[in-house]
């Protein structure tokens, strides 16, 4: 059954359950005909031994007929249609008359069976159905009426139900293998279409998805879970392309400036000064580089981490805390002042490690485009049920028509005003990024020369605990 088709088993498998149904179905018919036939057979069977009990007189403890004569005719009469066979019986058993239509033969007597039990028995090859009635006078038992009658066509009857019975199983057998298998191969024929479009579906037509049934059954399931994992896989892979291009695009500048500096070098002879310059130079185009592949990662990771978000109750007051030690010696060397001064604490049921890196990379921005001893601030309030992290610089601004660009890989809004600041275009587009992962609204708010302001709208927030409020 291993090498047989899907379809096959599925016929075989319906056909054997309901064999086993027919099969108990069948015996129970002739079960029931069985039973039905012995009742009727056996109601007669009482009714004439007990009404030849009432015919039958004793004397001198000998039990004989009454009116034999009268009774003989009427037997006679009734004999080619419905023959019955009487004897009487002494205490013993022993033979005090019979029925004409025995002629020579007898039914015999057996004692151990019970009075008034229906039994067969034969006579000379014939079947007949027996009874032994007790005649019984003022409480004494005188002797018995034993009764027959032929059931050879009752039994045939029963022999022919069961052979149609017998005969007919197998054939029906094989029309249910029939109509089973072709009511396997119509339920699969959807199954053989999502199969055909699983395989149409390659790395080349990554968004051509299986068409799924009209009815929201097991089938529209599995074709919903074929196309969610294909949703998967296509943005898997398009975080690997975009990952791809945007790893060789930003690291064939660096990479040329590199060759084109080893290349002078080589040429000719140069100075210790010199050396030590352009080496020095090539290992901070190398860290930047490191710095940025670290971010590409960080960006694909990021893509790729909606399924892996862990929802945490955090104090903000603490992660703020946490994120701005991190920068508290740049402060310091820039002679910054960084004010942070919540009233109180919040705590929010969300991913801490997208919310750190939320406020890590608008920190480290507002550090990074601010000039030294200037002010950056981070305030923490609740409005309508939204808890609402603001962080203000007081560095060079966006233009509004760059409010938009500035969330786009590798763009830096006006790049040649600030080209003494490190930077690659990355960090607001992961911040954009995981923002969205976190269902985090963000809003900018920025002035050129006056400084910018970015505010994190996070729902959901929660009491830590009785001094804690939203």
């Amino acid at each position: 059954m291993k090498h047989q088709s899907y379809r096959n088993r599925i016929a075989l498998s319906y056909m054997w359950a309901t064999a086993s149904l027919l099969l108990l179905v069948f015996a129970l018919v002739y079960l029931v005909v069985e039973m039905t036939v012995y009742a009727h057979i056996d109601t007669e069977l009482k009714k004439v031994a007990n009404k030849h009990a009432q015919e039958v007189a004793v004397k001198n403890d000998h039990v004989y007929f009454v009116d034999k004569i009268e009774w003989e005719e009427r037997e006679h009469q009734e004999a080619d249609v419905n023959p019955v066979f009487v004897e009487i019986r002494g205490k013993k058993g022993e033979l005090m008359d019979k029925s004409p239509n025995l002629k020579l033969e007898t039914l015999g007597f057996d004692q151990t069976v019970p009075d008034n039990k229906f039994f067969n028995a034969t006579l000379n090859d014939q079947h007949l159905r027996q009874i032994k009635v007790p005649v019984i006078r003022k409480s004494k038992t005188y002797g018995y009426i034993v009764t027959a009658v032929p059931i050879e066509g009752y039994l045939h009857v029963l022999h022919t139900l069961r052979n149609i019975l017998l005969l007919s199983f197998p054939f029906s057998l094989l029309l249910l293998f029939l109509v089973a298998r072709y009511l396997a191969g119509k339920s699969i024929r959807p199954v053989k279409t999502i199969t055909a479009a699983a395989k149409s579906i390659s790395h080349n037509n990554l968004d051509a998805r299986v068409p799924q049934p009209a009815i929201k059954d097991e089938l529209f399931d599995l074709t919903s879970a074929i196309n969610e994992l294909l949703d998967r896989i296509e943005q898997s892979m398009q975080r690997e392309k975009q990952f791809t291009a945007d790893a060789a695009h930003q690291l064939k500048t660096p990479l040329a400036v590199l060759k084109g500096t080893f290349e002078v070098l080589v040429r000719k002879p140069r100075e210790k000064a010199e050396l030590i310059e352009k080496v020095s130079f090539g290992i901070s185009e190398i860290d930047r580089m490191s710095k940025m592949v670290e971010q590409l990662l960080l960006i694909a990771r990021v893509d790729g981490y909606q399924s892996q978000t862990i929802h945490e109750d955090i104090s903000i007051v603490s992660l703020v805390d946490d994120v701005v030690q991190r920068y508290s010696k740049k402060i310091q060397e820039r002679r910054m002042q960084l004010i942070f001064e919540p009233e109180k604490d919040f705590l929010l049921h969300i991913d801490p490690f997208l919310l750190d890196l939320i406020v890590e990379n608008l920190l480290s921005n507002a550090i990074k485009y601010s000039a030294d001893a200037a002010t950056v601030s981070i305030v923490l309030k609740a409005v309508d049920n939204k808890l609402h992290i603001s962080i203000q610089d007081e560095g060079i601004g966006i233009r509004k028509d760059e409010l938009t660009k500035v969330f786009h890989p590798f763009y830096r809004a006006d790049a040649l005003e600030h080209k003494g600041k490190e930077g690659d275009g990355l960090g607001l587009s992961l911040v954009s990024r995981a923002c969205r992962l976190a269902n985090i609204e963000l809003q900018v708010q920025s002035e050129p020369g006056k400084g910018s302001i970015f505010t994190l709208l996070i729902h959901q927030t929660k009491q830590k605990n009785k001094n804690v409020e939203i």
